[in-house]
């Protein structure tokens, strides 16, 4: 059964999520403070081996004492080389057999993988890259972990116009959209619960990364990418995030949950124009950052409507973020450039 959410008829989403945000923390301690804490935090990873949740996966194992996490990481094929790449990293690492849409079965699997120790899942990290199903699949994983007890709840959203402004922006970008509904629920339903069971609140935190450096790879994808961000924004700069960075804010998230709780936090690592790219990738390979005819990148725009909406959005609104402030919590975060000498595909000049 679904759980009954908290928004009331004609009331205004942003500021009922505000004013729930101040809810949770009037309720008192959070689960992750009620009762003592267990010696080893299991965490479930969702889209364990794909980018952003490999990459919580990768900065939970780079802690200062990685031992205090296990790690349930959700995959739909156990079997894959990219699975059992992921098992070599670490003994902490179990691979669980999971599938977004079915997620109350997905959690008796991972309870089923912790019966021989009787440890609890403590934290969730939650990601979906299906957009046509991601709405569904967002609220399901919220839903399961407030019944199941888990203690703090990490979701990776996306920003929408700074860390204020994205409470309310819903944008006209569907898998935008869809984030936007996930991010009330988890905030709405979180307080509900809370009420009802008269127990200790979930804790949470929002991850709101913007352009990922990542989508960035040799070949001809990255060159109509790049030809359609060229024509479509200009002169105008749009903040660029490494995945890394993504993990690294999830990771610090279950490390130190009282510092991020109730947080949503946009992430970022540099501002860049078209130009701004261009000249990194002169520098660093050698080659103009690669493009293609302008026609191609126009089609592109036209045939995946979702996208064209995205890169308009990108120039008439676009991302926020402060960078400098997040380079305060995290000095590694990286810039555009560092990440293309260091972590990219991309040929390097000799």
């Amino acid at each position: 059964m679904a759980l009954e959410t908290l928004h009331s008829q004609g009331a205004d989403p942003a500021a009922e999520t505000r004013a729930n945000v101040e809810a949770t923390r009037d309720l008192g301690p959070s689960r992750a403070e009620d009762g003592p804490t267990p010696a080893r935090r299991v965490i479930l990873v969702t889209g364990a081996t794909g980018k952003q949740g490999g990459a919580v996966v990768d900065a939970l194992l780079a802690l200062p004492k990685p031992e205090q996490f296990k790690i349930l990481a959700v995959t739909r094929d156990p079997g894959s080389s990219a699975a059992q790449r992921l098992t070599d990293k670490s003994p902490s690492i179990i691979l669980v057999k999971g599938d977004m849409n079915d997620v109350p079965a997905l959690f008796a699997q991972a309870k089923e993988a912790l019966s021989p120790t009787s440890e609890d899942i403590w934290g969730v990290f939650s990601v979906q890259s299906d957009w046509k199903h991601e709405l569904s699949q967002g609220k399901a994983m919220i839903d399961e972990s407030l019944r199941s007890g888990v203690k703090h709840f990490v979701y990776t959203s996306v920003d929408r116009g700074g860390e204020e402004r994205s409470w309310e922006n819903a944008t006209d970008i569907p898998h935008f959209e869809a984030k936007y509904k996930i991010e009330h629920h988890l905030v709405h339903d979180t307080v509900l619960v809370a009420r009802n069971s008269k127990k200790p609140p979930m804790t949470w935190t929002i991850l709101r990364p913007v352009m990922f450096m990542d989508n960035l790879a040799p070949g001809f994808q990255t060159r109509v990418l790049l030809t359609a961000y060229r024509d479509t924004m200009k002169n105008k700069s749009l903040p660029w995030v490494a995945v890394a960075d993504v993990g690294y804010f999830g990771a610090q998230a279950f490390y130190k949950p009282e510092q991020y709780n109730l947080k949503a936090i946009t992430i970022a690592g540099d501002d860049l124009t078209f130009e701004d790219v261009n000249q990194t990738f002169i520098r660093v390979t050698g080659h103009p950052a690669p493009t293609t005819l302008g026609l191609i990148g126009w089609a592109m725009k036209k045939s995946y409507g979702e996208i064209g909406k995205m890169l308009w959005w990108f120039h008439e609104e676009g991302y926020k973020a402060d960078i400098p402030a997040l380079r305060e919590l995290h000095p590694g975060l990286l810039n555009f450039e560092t990440w293309l000498r260091t972590r990219s595909a991309f040929p390097k000049k000799e």
